[in-house]
């Protein structure tokens, strides 16, 4: 079975257990016409997926107890993944979002990580750096690229660790290894929006 979460700006397959990431025109060059059950979240690329390849969308099957109006496909996958939890995925925006009992308990989002180094880059010339993303957090550091890291990483980490309660942590995404590091229990995993479609298509 192959799956296939379409995105903002790229599709994401998953096959045998990999993970491929490919532009929408690569995508639909390569599988359009392969049996593909897919979720998107993106409806220009979705009207391209429904006029020019055989794929099945998933997206009304998929829902999470808890869930709200207009809660994103890829979230609800995502937190049928693993059970309780807190889920992060960290893309092109950082959503973090928490499960328990089995029901969605809320969560929020936030710029992608490379949003934030865009915004530091628009304020001034000197801001325009690339951040430290393995910045210490134990004091406020001294030197500029050290407190613009320590800026965008520490509230993350807080926020993040304030909902968590004892929950286990659970990342995906583009920069979900950068996220994940910044904790000592995370778990890392690619894979995770398809295994969630993958337990939504065993329970449908």
């Amino acid at each position: 079975m192959i799956l296939a979460d379409v995105g903002n700006r790229h599709i994401h397959l998953y096959e045998d257990g990999r993970v491929l990431h490919l532009e929408p025109e690569d995508a639909i060059e390569s599988f359009g016409e392969r049996i593909v059950h897919y979720i998107s979240v993106s409806k220009k690329t979705r009207e391209r997926v429904v006029a020019e390849t055989y794929w099945r969308d998933l997206s009304d099957t998929i829902h999470i107890p808890g869930e709200y109006e207009g809660m994103g496909v890829d979230r609800r996958a995502l937190c049928l993944s693993r059970g309780d939890g807190i889920y992060i995925d960290a893309g092109s925006a950082l959503t973090v979002d928490r499960v328990e009992g089995g029901e969605y308990r809320g969560g929020f989002i936030l710029p992608g990580l490379h949003t934030y180094r865009n915004f530091f880059a628009a304020i001034s010339p000197v801001l325009d750096r690339e951040p430290d993303w393995s910045q210490p957090l134990e004091q406020p550091p001294k030197g500029t690229l050290q407190q613009l890291s320590y800026g965008i990483i520490a509230p993350i980490v807080h926020e993040i660790q304030r909902m968590r309660g004892s929950l286990p942590i659970h990342v995906t995404g583009g920069d979900g290894r950068i996220v994940a590091s910044w904790f000592e229990d995370a778990v890392y995993d690619e894979a995770l929006v398809f295994k969630g479609m993958l337990n939504a298509m065993r329970s449908n």
